[in-house]
């Protein structure tokens, strides 16, 4: 049987566009940032890590987030005071990678002070400690190995990952709030499409004027001309025209598909973006 093997990846450093980093705001004070953790690529350890793979429900029970991996091991050999984690985090699977949410500690003066650089974009990345599990991975082509199941140990805010794509998501890849926007879109395009519709079926004459204006055949209800034989098919006058069509198209607008629509355009653009 396969040991375990336990990891931390944490290896090169990475750059990140610090203006377009800003911290998720929800509850109140609460300050949210979210990262990417871990995703199904070549690491810079030459593994990769199978995404449905994460056990998580131990980490989630007990959610500390280190500062690079500073667990204390160190300060037990040297007798100073051992660090304490800087915040929480709940992780969770997203878009085929691991993501993390992170609350830091408030009445940590250490915890602040990561969290600032975290804000300004100093502080871009997290790594993950996690323990290979028996039976479940196995050496790949590049001298690592592919891991098809793995738990997650501990999350730290690192200076170097070893995960060069684990770094924090942009603010406008919130998908509440492009929600919140795409639908308010809709419903302005959906009452744009009601008023003009409104404002057109009030310049149609209704039927009993329409009625008065028509001459008297003289035939009962006869129609006026009756060697023309009747096909079925509507004259030149009375065939639709393109602006019917558009209009029929304005009544029919769904708010609630357009919105979806919105969403999912947004939503490409901007995970193109944040590749560039």
């Amino acid at each position: 049987m396969k040991n375990p093997i336990t990891r931390s990846l944490q290896l090169a450093a990475v750059q990140k566009d610090a203006a377009a980093l800003t911290p998720v705001e929800a509850d109140g004070n609460r300050r949210v940032y979210t990262f990417k953790a871990s995703d199904g690529d070549f690491d810079r350890y030459a593994d990769r890590l199978s995404v449905k793979g994460w056990r998580t429900d131990a980490y989630n029970a007990n959610g500390v987030v280190l500062f690079n991996h500073d667990d204390g091991a160190h300060a037990a050999w040297t007798g100073a005071a051992p660090p304490l984690p800087i915040g929480k985090g709940r992780v969770y699977t997203k878009n085929d990678a691991l993501m993390i949410d992170i609350e830091f500690d408030d009445d940590d003066d250490f915890a602040k002070r990561v969290e600032r650089k975290v804000a300004k974009g100093i502080l871009n990345a997290v790594s993950v400690r996690y323990l290979m599990l028996p039976g479940h991975y196995r050496a790949n082509e590049r001298g690592g190995f592919d891991c098809d199941a793995q738990e997650l140990l501990e999350v730290s805010i690192v200076t170097i990952p070893g995960n060069a794509r684990a770094v924090r998501s942009k603010a406008l890849e919130d998908e509440e709030v492009v929600e919140r926007i795409a639908t308010r879109v809709a419903e302005l395009l959906g009452d744009s499409a009601e008023e003009k519709s409104s404002d057109e079926d009030d310049d149609k004459p209704d039927a009993g004027e329409k009625q008065a204006e028509e001459p008297a055949t003289g035939n009962g209800d006869a129609p006026a001309d009756e060697s023309k034989p009747n096909t079925g098919e509507p004259t030149s006058a009375d065939a639709p025209k393109a602006d019917d069509e558009e209009e029929e198209e304005a009544k029919g607008l769904d708010a609630a598909e357009t919105a979806k629509g919105f969403v999912e355009a947004f939503k490409v653009y901007i995970q193109g973006v944040s590749r560039q």
